[in-house]
């Protein structure tokens, strides 16, 4: 089984460890409603080195990924990045990824057990394209800071001027540093040598962040309306069902792999069925695959919940019937074997009042 390069560190603080895709990742250091505030208030650090890491190099990489994903790559001058989807000839996820384009190869960050999945679906289609697939998952770390305070934090820790866009990215050393909102916050993802891991948290700390676990990262992401691949979307449904059009697909790109059924979906009908915020009553919580109903009728399932102490409610995310995804919808889930009313919300559930800028 695979462990987080800081795992040693985590231990020595007490962590609560949960297991991800194979990895013993933190929980929590104790307190979870406590460590998603501070990263409202000031800013956390969260082990992220489940997350997968492909590199992609060779002369023919930018063009040939182009060719296989929804969004842009050739596009991508080196310190930009984009968020891209690779889907099957139907239209459905094999994965979604962070694209970031160096001077001379491509990193792709990818959801928790997705790294290998994906290199070897992308490897079937390398006939004559110069091009090498690499998963460095294993050599590499991935730290999320994330917070108001983070970027003020990377350059008390001496790291540099991290870029100002979304999706972009520096170096600072042997480490790349790129910009993603996931919690709603200002956010970074910093990536680098496994050898290099503690040393990076320690001085994280040593500038200010707090420790925070996934458990935290969870809540976070449902309040921001940030939808997790493997939990939040699978091989069962599109990019469109998933509330991607925006976000993840370029329409005027021209042909990659499912992009015939993205387009018709676009121009000539809507999905049958999509992924929506559900605000529930009470304070329990619903499991995930917990049955959501409409007139005792069962209309899909939870597919990720948690309580959010800054909105203060159990929020949740599930695929529902166009008829039902309509803000304001009244349905119930499913909590444990008993009916709790819950709401279809617009998302994000949570927006800074000062928008952050992406």
């Amino acid at each position: 089984m695979p462990a987080t390069p800081l795992l040693d560190l985590h231990q020595a603080a007490n962590a609560r460890l949960t297991e991800e895709a194979g990895w013993w990742i933190p929980s929590s250091y104790g307190d979870t409603v406590a460590e998603h505030l501070t990263c409202r208030e000031s800013a956390v650090v969260i082990d992220l080195s489940h997350r997968g890491n492909l590199c992609f190099s060779g002369a023919d990489a930018e063009e040939f990924l182009h060719r296989m994903l929804s969004n842009q790559v050739k596009e991508l001058n080196p310190g930009e990045g984009a968020y891209n989807t690779f889907l099957t000839r139907q239209g459905k996820f094999i994965s979604d990824l962070y694209m970031y384009r160096s001077e001379t190869f491509v990193v792709a960050s990818v959801a928790p057990g997705m790294a290998e999945i994906l290199a070897e679906e992308i490897d079937r289609f390398i006939i004559m394209d110069q091009v090498e697939v690499t998963n460095e998952t294993e050599n590499s770390f991935c730290i999320g800071l994330f917070g108001p305070d983070s970027r003020e934090i990377i350059a008390k820790a001496g790291m540099g001027e991290p870029s100002s866009e979304e999706h972009g990215h520096r170096t600072s050393g042997n480490m790349m540093i790129a910009r993603e909102l996931w919690t709603g916050e200002d956010g970074y993802l910093l990536m680098g040598l496994r050898d290099e891991a503690e040393s990076v948290w320690r001085t994280l700390l040593d500038a200010g962040a707090n420790p925070a676990g996934v458990a935290a990262f969870g809540s976070l992401t449902i309040e921001a309306g940030v939808p997790l691949f493997s939990k939040d979307m699978t091989s069962a449904v599109n990019p469109m069902q998933a509330g991607l059009e925006e976000k993840a697909i370029d329409f005027d790109k021209g042909c990659y792999i499912g992009q015939e059924v993205i387009a018709k979906i676009k121009y000539l009908g809507q999905v049958n069925r999509g992924l929506v915020g559900l605000k529930v009553e009470g304070k329990a919580v619903p499991e995930p695959g917990a049955a959501v109903y409409c007139d005792e009728k069962n209309i899909g399932a939870i597919t990720r919940s948690a309580f959010c102490p800054t909105v203060g409610a159990v929020l949740a995310f599930a695929y529902l019937p166009r008829a039902q995804m309509e803000p304001g919808t009244e349905v119930r889930a499913d909590c444990h074997g008993d009916d709790a009313k819950a709401t279809v919300e617009n998302l994000p559930f949570y927006r800074k009042e000062s928008e952050v800028i992406g």
